[in-house]
Formats: structure tokens, C-alpha cells, sequence
């Protein structure tokens, strides 16, 4: 355990690195538009239908379709009755969910450092494309927070201490977001909660939901040999173990597999999923993972 010294310095170093993310996030600017086909730069259309101008398709009427578009014209060639489908629009605001349970603080600071600096970072570059911004801190509620045009290193609440299932907080006291926003989840993953149930509640009326596995490397690559004590951080259950070759295999591949049962089941809900590494993005403030997805892109100098 940290002394009072100790978590005085870590505090200091979590701090700089936000503000050193609020200061590279002018680089980047959010680019969801890229991630619907046919769309011109500049718009905000999804991939649903809505109630823009932009004309997309006919289908044929339904009861309880809006009687003001339906296509006269049509049905004078077809003596059938159509509506006129168009594309829905998005609405330019992002909200950002951030996990703030205990085990994205990590072994060391990087993990939770990372993740309020990749928060600072996207918050950023939502605002360079001229997005609203809500976020969020997930804990026993999804808690908004209201002093979200502070920096993020002067947040009420902002730590990393629910000892709980922010899987089940999201599907039992689900956030109001935004209609037709965009949704970026910030979390660890470490959470033992159907992602299903999870991404069916967050995707909800949303026009793109992306979810980040912010890790540190320890996630990757624990590095411990011999007896060992592990303690679960948010439960206090602990357990023995030779920790051997054998012992971090089986881990790996249970890590691997968790990380891409989330992956497929993303997929299925017309989710992004990506990574990012603590100690990679506390090195230069390059969400290098997030970049290859192009939900953010660098701006022109």
C-alpha cells in the first residue's frame, strides 16, 4: 500500500499526464462520419433511418409509418402504397462512459492514468469537430458529471474505488444518453457480466457505440513466479497459487478469450472495439489502436 507521500506523488503524476492529453488532443478531431459508406466530409448521418433530407430507399407502407411520407407518386404508377425512407441523422454530441472501478487503477498508476488521459484526450477532439460533450463515472450509478468543462484533473468523484460490477450497474441503472450520439466506453472489461446484455443497453438508440479495453501492461504480461497471493481488488477474495509457465498460459488464454468473445459480440451489435495500452499512450499521447479504427484522425497542420 501507498504511503500518504507516495500517493501524493502518484496524484501529481496522473494530474500532468491529463493535462499533458488535454494539450495533445488538439492534434486529433472526432471522425465518425468515416465509419458510414457514400457520406460527404463533413456530415453526421447513421446508418439507420431517420427523419434528415437526405433520401435513402422506399419500402412499403406499414401501419404507424408517418402518413407524410408516403410517395403519392409512386402509388399512382404501382396502386401500392410506399414511404420514403431517410437516413438518420446524427446528433454532433459524444458521451463518454468511463469505468471507475477499482481495478482500473491498476498495480501501478498507468492504467487509470491512461484512461483519464485518453478521456481528456477524445474529449478534446470531440470539441474539434464541433461535438457536445456529456461524461460519465461509472460506480454503483451512472453518475454525469457536472463540472465536465473542468479539466479532468479537477473532477469531483473522479477515482477509481467502486469495489462493484459496472457491468451490472449499466444494464440495472442504465445512463440517459444522448439520441442518436455517439458513445465511446472506457474500461478494463475485468467485470464478470454478459457483454451482451452490456452492449444491447449502451447501443440502444445510439449512432455509433466504440468500446476501448484500456490495459496495462501487467494485463498482458503479468510477471510473477513461485507462491503467490492474489487478492481480488473489488471482492478481497484471495486464493493460492504456484504461479509457473503452465499457470500464465492458462491466464493468457483466458484472457484472450474474454477479450474476443467482447470483440464478436461488438460485431454483432454493429460496435467498434479496440485497446489501448497505459504505459504506450502515456509515452507520447498516441492513441495508436484508436487511430487505426478512425473514429479519431489526426488534423491537418
Amino acid at each position: 500500500m501507498l504511503s500518504r507521500n507516495g500517493c501524493l506523488i502518484v496524484h501529481k503524476l496522473v494530474k500532468q499526464s491529463i493535462e499533458a492529453a488535454e494539450i495533445a488532443g488538439q492534434r486529433f478531431y472526432l471522425n465518425v462520419s468515416s465509419r458510414f459508406s457514400g457520406l460527404q466530409g463533413g456530415n453526421r448521418f447513421g446508418r439507420n433511418t431517420g427523419n434528415s433530407l437526405e433520401f435513402l430507399d422506399h419500402r412499403e407502407y406499414q401501419p404507424g409509418d408517418d402518413v407524410r411520407h408516403i410517395d403519392w407518386n409512386a402509388m399512382a404508377r404501382s396502386d401500392r402504397l410506399t414511404v420514403k425512407l431517410f437516413r438518420e441523422e446524427i446528433s454532433p454530441h459524444l458521451d463518454l462512459l468511463i469505468d471507475a472501478s477499482v481495478s482500473m487503477s491498476g498495480e501501478t498508476f498507468h492504467k487509470g492514468a491512461a484512461t483519464m488521459s485518453l478521456a481528456a484526450l477524445l474529449r478534446v477532439a470531440a470539441y474539434n469537430a464541433g461535438y457536445t460533450v456529456s461524461c460519465w463515472l461509472l460506480k454503483d450509478r451512472c453518475r454525469r458529471v457536472e463540472a465536465a468543462s473542468l479539466p479532468l484533473s479537477q473532477w469531483p468523484g473522479a477515482e477509481f474505488d467502486y469495489r462493484g460490477n459496472v457491468g451490472e450497474t449499466i444494464t440495472s441503472f442504465p445512463p440517459r444518453l444522448r439520441n442518436n450520439g455517439v458513445r465511446i466506453l472506457l474500461s478494463d472489461l475485468f467485470w464478470n457480466q454478459e457483454p451482451v446484455s452490456v452492449l444491447r443497453q449502451l447501443s440502444d438508440g445510439a449512432a455509433l457505440l466504440t468500446v476501448v479495453q484500456t490495459l496495462a501492461k501487467e494485463d498482458l504480461a503479468p510477471e510473477f513466479a513461485g507462491n503467490i497471493r492474489l487478492i481480488d481488488c473489488e471482492t478481497a477474495e484471495a486464493v493460492e497459487l504456484i504461479a509457473d509457465e503452465t499457470l500464465i498460459a492458462e491466464y493468457l488464454r483466458n484472457f484472450t478469450r474474454h477479450q474476443e468473445y467482447w470483440k464478436k459480440c461488438c460485431s454483432k451489435y454493429g460496435a467498434v472495439f479496440t485497446h489501448c495500452i497505459g504505459e504506450q499512450l502515456l509515452a507520447d499521447f498516441v492513441p495508436v489502436e484508436l487511430l487505426k479504427t478512425e473514429i479519431i484522425m489526426a488534423r491537418s497542420s
